[in-house]
């Protein structure tokens, strides 16, 4: 390559031995940290960005090297939170048995994944964020918030219906009827979270896993299922 025709592009300096992409990295992880905690305990209309920067200890400059308003914060955290969720039920559901189609194996591991939402919005602050903070705070939320449901339905009724593949749900159907059981979920687990966690963590994780079974025994017995 001729002299005149060398790269000018200076790659990005290393301090410390830490490269520069990995310090920006490090610094946006603890800002969605920070707003765990301040989203979580002050709501995000209570919080600001000096706020968020005290908690993360770093400076504002740095905060907006990341997001560009709290708003994109608030949308990080939440799928932080909720990408990690579902990760874990995944992981869940590949270290129980195999699902099947036997009641005795399906409560069982539907209890276990109900447990697993309960112990999570266990923490006031993940419940806060996910179940309430997130509302009604711009189209864009409301996007990522239905995006999330829309996920989080499927990753719900795809394995109760696998083990009843007679039942041929509807793209439709299976949509809705993985809505109704995440949104018993979240409703239970409002009730949870607004009473102080006072009821008893068998007693919401048991109403949960009735509504699932329940529903999952209702389609059993539709005319088409035994057809």
């Amino acid at each position: 390559m001729p002299a005149s025709a060398k790269s000018t592009v200076v790659p990005a300096r290393a301090y410390g031995g830490v490269a520069l992409e990995e310090r920006v990295a490090a610094r946006r992880a603890r800002f969605v940290e920070a707003g765990v905690e301040r989203f979580g305990t002050q709501g995000f209309r209570g919080a600001t960005v000096r706020g968020i920067c005290a908690t993360a200890g770093l400076t504002d400059r740095y905060f907006y090297e990341s997001f560009a308003s709290l708003e994109a914060l608030l949308a990080e955290v939440y799928r932080t939170l909720t990408h990690d969720f579902a990760a874990r039920l995944t992981q869940e559901s590949i270290r129980s048995e195999a699902w099947r189609g036997d009641a005795a194996a399906i409560e069982r591991q539907t209890t276990a994944a109900y447990e697993l939402w309960f112990d999570t919005v266990r923490d006031p602050r993940f419940a806060r964020i996910v179940l309430v903070e997130v509302l009604g705070v711009s189209e864009a939320i409301d996007a990522l918030y239905e995006e999330s449901a829309r996920a989080m339905a499927e990753l719900t009724i795809a394995p109760l219906a696998a083990t009843q593949p007679a039942l041929k749900l509807s793209k439709s159907r299976r949509e809705l009827l993985g809505r109704a059981l995440v949104g018993s979920g979240l409703q239970v687990a409002k009730m949870w979270m607004t009473g102080g966690y006072k009821l008893a963590r068998r007693d919401v994780v048991r109403t949960c896993v009735l509504v699932a079974t329940g529903t999952l025994a209702a389609l059993r017995a539709e005319p088409a299922a035994r057809s």
